[in-house]
């Protein structure tokens, strides 16, 4: 979706474009939408997208003020407010790590801490050294699109729950494969669930290694039980 000349309802800015960036929206799991100005800003989203326990999350939220050391005001408007289902809201900010360092931003971030603390919220700093690197972030953007429930489908969850039980990590292929034989229902409605199952982290699989290409699994992607991974 395009920008229009107008924030989304609840911001207050837009983003801008440097000429070197990404930017964009995306609508949420609460049916928001939700700018990114950079590809570490859109990795974030993903991982605030998948994450079980945020309900909901906005952009640019509002402008907090502060002065500094030298007694100069300054306006500074975070890149994300999250709410989570246990009732806690957290403001998160996405920087690099040469940025962060800096003497401007280290007083930013003080006063913004205090302001959360007050409130009772967590402030939260990421940089390119704690965002998902280039490969998880293709396996999660190619899982995204299967993160809605309209993708779930109970008889092939059953099955592949039963299939993979406690064994070892088995490749998706071969998952795919004998589901479909199993179900007897059609390769693509078993491809699509085990995508949800996947973003929805109902199984498990490496993302530091892709495992989808062009639609498909790669042959060499492996996936095993969540339970199994956790015991």
């Amino acid at each position: 979706m395009s920008l229009k000349r107008k924030p989304p309802e609840g911001n207050v800015r837009r983003v801008v474009s440097t000429g070197l960036n990404i930017r964009g929206v995306i609508t949420n799991k609460a049916g928001r939408l939700v700018q990114f100005e950079s590809s570490a800003q859109r990795a974030l989203l993903l991982l605030l997208e998948r994450d079980q326990g945020v309900r909901d999350f906005a952009s640019q939220p509002e402008t907090f003020e502060y002065v500094d050391d030298c007694g100069e005001s300054h306006a500074y408007v975070p890149d994300f407010i999250v709410w989570r289902y246990d009732g806690g809201i957290e403001i998160h900010e996405v920087t690099s790590s040469e940025r962060l360092l800096r003497r401007s931003n280290l007083q930013c971030k003080e006063a913004v801490e205090r302001i959360c603390q007050k409130r009772g919220w967590h402030y939260i700093m990421h940089s390119e050294k704690t965002l998902p690197q280039q490969t998880e972030v293709a396996n999660l953007f190619a899982l995204f699109r299967y993160r809605l429930n309209m993708y779930a489908n109970e008889v092939v969850t059953d099955a592949v729950q039963e299939r993979l039980g406690h064994m070892m990590p088995t490749l998706l292929r071969e998952l795919m494969a004998d589901i479909t034989s199993r179900v007897e229902l059609q390769e693509k409605i078993v491809y699509t669930t085990l995508c949800h199952l996947l973003w929805c982290d109902e199984i498990s699989t490496d993302f530091q290694t892709l495992f989808i290409v062009d639609g498909t699994f790669t042959p060499t992607a492996l996936v095993w039980s969540t339970l199994s991974k956790e015991e």
